[in-house]
């Protein structure tokens, strides 16, 4: 049986300002209007096991605790569910892996009998494959090895010399023995120059791993024993909340900031046939890495006779008047207008504007921990019952659009230093109100309103069938959102 684990713990950092800490790239489509890249790889799952004729199975998503509630909603909108691991803090792949590992290895659904033989395939969150049938027949060619406990990787044959790539060398056997870091660009013309389609040679590392469940926790017991005893206990003392799994975080404070490349397949090369790989040829195959790769998709639009390339999730229109070779990305509703320059990048969002040199798109990450250190509060936040955004800030009253989707629910709640005037634009609020200890409900519609005053006990609910949109004017000496003194709330926080 294969299990797909899907690894959206990722930062997203070089996709900054549009990619943020609150909600990081494999959350957003970026590729489809209407799925995000999360969602993508979830249907990729579903129909490669559909294509090796296997039954569906809950996937394992391993993700950043803070996300938890996009990964949750993504998951229900394609009526797909999963069982979320939640890490407190990142710490490469390795640890990822490890966590979803000892979670199948001892609380998974198959019976004990039958876990020996279950097998995982880890998928980044954060790539693209058009092309599924090339990925479900590497499956099956690797599929007796990593049966036996062979590690299986899935190489890209690399079409330029790329230094964004880690990379691996591949024997005609299909035997891993080499693995290196993104190369300069030198080295990576004399790999991509020696390559022949005989010798197989060097390929790009897709980052996409098959691997027997009860063999990667032998290797990681092995290779890494401080990991592997620090997944396993945390594992052994995981709470369940809600639809979520909750690793112990004292065990995992000591464990190591490791990719899996370097915890356990480089020294697995050294053994032969402990790593193989599958060479993915013509799969449409990209890491959605930085803005120079996702301006060159073809997905985002064509590019004018200049070579420009607009991609707008806004109303507002980009103009360019003798310029050549930029994309610009806008999400912020400005009108923008570039004007005799060439090979740049423009991201423009409600909370940043990024303009850098298509040369630089590699180090745009290099900048997203500065802005979040700088900012108290993002303008777009979301939260499990929706999000809101901030239209603007001012000096003793703080303007609010909130999008309450179908169902959800806000806490119930109190502030010590605000009151607030709530006014529907779209759809049907479900005002609640406490007091003495009798709640009470009014419904409000399109162009009708209320007051929460300073201390009122109060929540929101839509119940209508379609997002209902809100502004939100709050009044007070204190408008920050750690005054909220949570009573109730559906999705447990606190």
């Amino acid at each position: 049986m294969i299990i797909p684990v899907i690894l959206a713990g990722g930062t997203g950092t070089r996709l900054w300002p549009l990619s943020t800490r609150d909600c990081p790239k494999q959350f957003l489509p970026l590729l489809d209007p209407e799925r995000s890249l999360l969602q993508q790889t979830l249907l990729r799952a579903q129909d490669l096991l559909q294509r090796l004729g296997q039954p569906a199975v809950e996937p394992v998503i391993v993700c950043h605790e803070a996300q938890r509630f996009l990964a949750a909603e993504q998951c229900r909108a394609l009526n797909i569910r999963a069982q979320i691991v939640l890490e407190d803090e990142g710490r490469n792949t390795a640890q990822a892996m490890a966590l979803a590992a000892q979670h199948l290895a001892h609380n998974s659904q198959p019976p004990a009998e039958h876990r020996e033989q279950m097998l995982m395939l880890a998928m980044p969150a954060d790539q693209t494959l058009s092309d599924n049938a090339v990925l479900a027949h590497a499956i099956v060619s690797l599929q007796a090895q990593v049966s036996q406990g062979a590690a299986g990787i899935f190489g890209i044959e690399p079409d330029y010399a790329a230094t964004g790539f880690g990379y691996l060398r591949k024997e005609a056997s299909g035997q891993v023995v080499e693995f290196r870091e993104k190369p300069d660009a030198h080295i990576a013309a004399q790999w991509l120059a020696a390559n022949t389609r005989q010798q197989a040679g060097w390929l790009w590392n897709s980052g996409i791993f098959f691997w027997q469940v009860q063999a990667f926790l032998q290797r990681l017991s092995e290779y890494q024993p401080m990991l592997f005893a620090a997944t396993q206990e945390a594992m052994a003392q995981a709470q369940q909340d809600l639809d979520f799994i909750r690793p112990a975080t004292g065990p995992l404070q000591q464990c190591p900031h490791l990719p899996v490349d370097i915890a356990l397949l480089e020294p697995l090369s050294a053994i032969a046939q402990a790593v193989v790989a599958a060479p993915l040829v013509n799969s449409g195959w990209n890491d959605i890495g930085n803005w120079q790769v996702l301006s060159e998709l073809g997905e985002l639009g064509e590019a004018d006779a200049q070579g420009n390339i607009e991609h707008n999730s806004a109303a507002a229109h980009g103009r360019f008047q003798d310029s050549r070779n930029n994309y610009l990305h806008s999400s912020s509703g400005r009108d923008i207008a570039l004007l005799g320059v060439q090979d740049l990048l423009v991201v423009d969002t409600a909370d940043a504007l990024l303009i850098a040199h298509k040369d630089q798109a590699q180090q745009v990450g290099s900048l997203a921990p500065v802005a979040s250190a700088g900012k108290a509060e993002p303008r777009l936040v979301y939260r499990p019952w929706g999000s809101y955004e901030v239209l603007h800030p001012g000096d003793g009253y703080k303007i609010k659009r909130l999008r309450v989707k179908t169902g959800g629910r806000l806490s119930l709640q109190r502030h010590r230093f605000r009151a607030e005037h709530w006014v529907v634009v779209r759809g049907k609020a479900t005002v609640i109100r406490q007091r003495d200890g009798v709640q009470s409900r009014e419904v409000l519609h399109a162009n009708e309103s209320t007051f929460i005053a300073l201390g009122d006990i109060h929540s929101l609910e839509n119940n209508g069938d379609i997002l209902l949109e809100m502004i939100e004017v709050q009044s007070g000496d204190y408008l920050a959102e750690d005054d909220i003194e949570r009573l109730q709330d559906v999705y447990g926080r606190k």
